[in-house]
């Protein structure tokens, strides 16, 4: 009789590896849901009396409230503190408030296409400065079509786009090249994502708040109270919070590269939701940008999974 044995790894249903993959693949999806209601969220609230400066301290208020605990007990666990600062600019101050300036000046499907469709192009450039990693075929033919949805969206802004609009453009660049540096950081740094996302809501708490207290015209108490509760929640708790979590958390699993090609999925779903809620319908070339994107990041990402698996 002749017996067989199992190693365990084929007597467990899901591996290790795998079950890590699967668990960064449902936060990168997660990525775009926050990413794409990011977007449309912040745009409706500047549709209100809300200012830049009030919805950012909604974000930071909460969200550092919300991880004070997170910070007392981890503190900077061998981080030092110009790397938490880093950590804070990238993930916090510096991408939120690029990002809340470029949502208040240009239409959401330049947010989507020009914030988080360039995260890809962004990480791909700071990972490449930083290791070894190169981009193989498949992946440099997605790159190649992100950046081409791109240019689409800058000619469509060249060619319609006022002053106004174009520093907006601008500043959701430099929004992109922010979180694109936090996630880079984050995975060099192997901090766990809710000691990494206490420090990034933390220090910006600290930082912004007494700023903001200083500001005169705060618009909060000039709204309703459903505005308040709308932004608080989303910014200060989805993105403040949850969005950090799960970002630092599929760099873990999948790496900065491959999470970042996520986020080129939510100008297609921004669009159509920009569309729906705020009727705002982009031009022929904006459209065929954000498609363009889109069909990109599958590619890359397809391209990427073959070479896992043939590895």
């Amino acid at each position: 009789m002749k017996i067989t044995s199992q190693s365990p790894s084929q007597n467990s249903p899901l591996s290790p590896e795998i079950k890590n993959r699967s668990i960064g693949i449902l936060c990168g999806i997660a990525v775009i849901v926050l990413f794409s209601g990011f977007t449309l969220v912040s745009r409706l609230g500047f549709s209100s009396s809300l200012t830049l400066a009030d919805i950012a301290a909604l974000r930071f208020s909460i969200g550092g409230t919300l991880l004070l605990p997170v910070f007392f007990r981890y503190g900077l666990s061998g981080l030092r503190w110009r790397e938490a600062a880093a950590l804070a600019f990238l993930g916090g101050l510096g991408f939120a408030l690029f990002a809340y300036t470029g949502f208040s000046l240009a239409p959401a499907s330049h947010g989507a296409v020009l914030l988080h469709g360039t995260l890809p192009l962004f990480t791909f450039i700071l990972v490449g400065m930083t290791s070894s990693t190169k981009a193989h075929g498949g992946q440099k033919l997605g790159l190649v079509m992100i950046f081409l949805g791109i240019v689409a969206m800058a000619w469509d802004s060249l060619a319609t786009a006022t002053l106004r609009q174009l520093f907006g453009d601008g500043s959701l660049l430099l929004a992109s090249a922010c979180w694109s540096g936090y996630g880079v950081l984050a995975r060099r740094l192997d901090v766990k994502p809710a000691h990494a996302a206490s420090i990034v809501a933390v220090l910006s708490m600290c930082c912004f708040l007494p700023v903001y207290l200083a500001l005169p015209g705060k618009a909060i108490l000039l709204v309703s109270w459903q505005e308040v509760l709308l932004q608080g929640i989303f910014q200060g708790v989805l993105i403040g919070v949850v969005s950090i979590f799960v970002y630092t958390r599929a760099v873990a699993s999948l790496g900065a590269v491959e999470t970042a090609l996520f986020t080129a999925a939510v100008p297609c779903a921004t669009t159509i939701g920009a569309v729906l809620l705020l009727a705002e319908y982009p031009s022929a070339i904006a459209l065929s940008g954000v498609v363009i994107v889109t069909i990109g990041m599958s590619v890359a990402m397809r391209a990427g999974v073959v070479k896992k698996k043939f590895d």
